[in-house]
Parts: C-alpha cells; sequence; structure tokens
C-alpha cells in the first residue's frame, strides 16, 4: 500500500513505486497487459514497454522520457497502473522491502489459488517444473504447491528469483490460464486440476525420442525426421524415460485417484482412451498419454513390468 501521507502523483510516490518495483517479478510485463488486469488503457504496445523502461528515471526525468514529454496525464496512467498492480495483482509487493510486522498475512495466493479451485495441499513434486528447481523444493523440505509458493515469497526477499519459478509464480499472480497450464494441471474451460492435463504435463517432460517411440508402440506412423530420431535413440534412455514416466503417472494417479478410476474402466471396458485425453489439446500428446494409460491400466502390474524390459530388447534394430 502507497502510504496515506504521500500524494498521488508526487516525486515521493515515483520513489516509492520505483522502489517497489526495481526486484519485481511483474518489471518486464508489459504495461499494456499491466493495465489491462487493473482496468487502464496503456497508450503504447511493444516489448519494450514495460515497467523496466521507466522505472529508472526519478520524477524529473520522467518527464523528459519520449512519449511522455508534456504529456502529464501519461504520466500519472503510468503510476496508476503501478499502483493498482501492486495493490490487486502484484503478491510480491511487500517482498522487495522489510516486512515490518511479522505477524503480516500475504494471503494473496491463497485467494488466487481458491478462486480458480486449485487445491493448496498439490503435490510440489507434480508441479511441472525444471529437475534442478524440483530438486531445491525437496532439499528445502516443500512438499505442497502453497508450500513452494511460500518459498519462493521467502526467497524472493533476498534474491531476484527467475527461470520457471519466476514463470510458474508469474503466471499464478496474473491469474494467467496459459502460464498456469505450463505448471499445473488446470483446466482453462473450467477450475481445479484435473488428470487428463496431468497427464498431458507428464507427456510434455519427456524426451522427444521417448514420445517417438511411444508414439510408435500406439501404431502412429512416424514422419521421416521422427523415424531418425527414433533410430537414433538409445535402448537404455528411452527404456529410463518410460520407467520414469510411469512412475510419474503412478503419483498422479494416486493424486487423482477418482478420475484415475475413470481411466481405469475406460481401458479395461475397451472405451476411447485417446478421447479421455482431448483436454490435452494436442492430438500426438493424447496419443501418447493414451499409450502410458493402457501400459498401467490395460494390463496387469507384472505384465506392465514385464513390456519394460520387453522394450530394451524390441528397441534392438
Amino acid at each position: 500500500m502507497i502510504p496515506d501521507h504521500i500524494e498521488k502523483y508526487s516525486a515521493e510516490e515515483w520513489g516509492h513505486l520505483r522502489k517497489r518495483f526495481f526486484n519485481s517479478i511483474l518489471t518486464e510485463i508489459e504495461l499494456s497487459k499491466l493495465g489491462q488486469n487493473v482496468g487502464i488503457a496503456w497508450p503504447f504496445r511493444g516489448s519494450d514497454e514495460t515497467p523496466t523502461k521507466y522505472i529508472e528515471y526519478d520524477f524529473e526525468a520522467l518527464h523528459s522520457v519520449p512519449g511522455l514529454v508534456g504529456k502529464k496525464r501519461r504520466v500519472q496512467l503510468l503510476m496508476d497502473i503501478l499502483r493498482e498492480t501492486l495493490a490487486f495483482d502484484d503478491p510480491f509487493a511487500d517482498m522487495v522491502e522489510t516486512v515490518e510486522s511479522d505477524s503480516k498475512v500475504d494471503d494473496v495466493f491463497e485467494r488466487i489459488l481458491a478462486k480458480h479451485e486449485i487445491p493448496m495441499d498439490y503435490p510440489a513434486e507434480l508441479i511441472h517444473l525444471s529437475a534442478d528447481t524440483r530438486a531445491l523444493l525437496k532439499n528445502e523440505g516443500v512438499e505442497t504447491l502453497i508450500q513452494t509458493i511460500h518459498f519462493a515469497q521467502n526467497l524472493a526477499r533476498n534474491v531476484v528469483i527467475g527461470g520457471d519459478l519466476k514463470s510458474f509464480l508469474n503466471g499464478l499472480a496474473q491469474q494467467d490460464s496459459g502460464g498456469i497450464i505450463k505448471h499445473l494441471p488446470y483446466r482453462r474451460s473450467g477450475r481445479g486440476l484435473h488428470l487428463p492435463e496431468a497427464v498431458g504435463l507428464i507427456v510434455r517432460e519427456l524426451e522427444e525420442s521417448v514420445r517417438i517411440e511411444l508414439l510408435h508402440r500406439s501404431g502412429v506412423s512416424l514422419s521421416d525426421a521422427q523415424q531418425a530420431v527414433r533410430e537414433r535413440a538409445t535402448k537404455s534412455d528411452v527404456v529410463a524415460g518410460i520407467e520414469a514416466a510411469m512412475d510419474h503417472l503412478d503419483a498422479v494417479c494416486r493424486w487423482f485417484a477418482e478420475e484415475a478410476a475413470d481411466l481405469q474402466q475406460t481401458c479395461s471396458t475397451g472405451g476411447s482412451v485417446e478421447r479421455y485425453f482431448i483436454p490435452i489439446d494436442e492430438p500426438l500428446h493424447e496419443r501418447v498419454a493414451a499409450a502410458l494409460a493402457r501400459a498401467k491400466f490395460g494390463m496387469p502390474q507384472p505384465e506392465r513390468r514385464g513390456l519394460l524390459g520387453q522394450l530394451s530388447g524390441l528397441l534392438g534394430r
């Protein structure tokens, strides 16, 4: 919050806004997008039209920036966008300065998750993040989604966070479904997290050679380029990739137990498994997801293990 004693469009307020934004994860987001989120139209568009472009200037120099010269109203619009973003859309607004009260509770993310019906206790290990980030979370004892968020909040107090963790938190902060689905099995057309999208994230994480091998085993005709990738792949890497995917599938099915029961019934009754995965919205990935599902549910556990063992031999050319 901007302190009450600061005038709305003063040099003091601009200094306060600059300080808040210097280490914010939102500095590289286009002002037009930030403005959209708070109901304020910014007159310029472009990848360089971000808070970073303007916060390097003090209040006096700001009025000399091209596009703002003689345009007091534009300066006010800029300040309004930054102010409202801090107030409503930037859950990291209080991270770039010392928190005055340890008892202060920042529940912005909790409210965002509740709004989109995303469970706070969703396992951290199932969030689609890089191996390095997952290892960091595991080493820090982070087990759930909300713990992941709180860990990142604490981290942001001391360092400028980047990479996929920044992307993940930024997507949530902006309530951008396109950003959220890169990391969580969120359903764009509805709310909440779902098994088909969770399996879709597993498929997206697979090495290309593993996806291609599963497509081939599903009866999909490969292109020359795909066949070349398949022929270059090592047997051990492909088998290891499939085993890791199956372990990951076991984990998401334990979490989405009710949906997993529906998927199992679809597999065991000869239903259209590919149709079940339509929410993934990428046909080839849907086929790969169906192949993984059939490997899990379409045969007894001992046979599934046997299949993985046989695959090494099947890959010999």
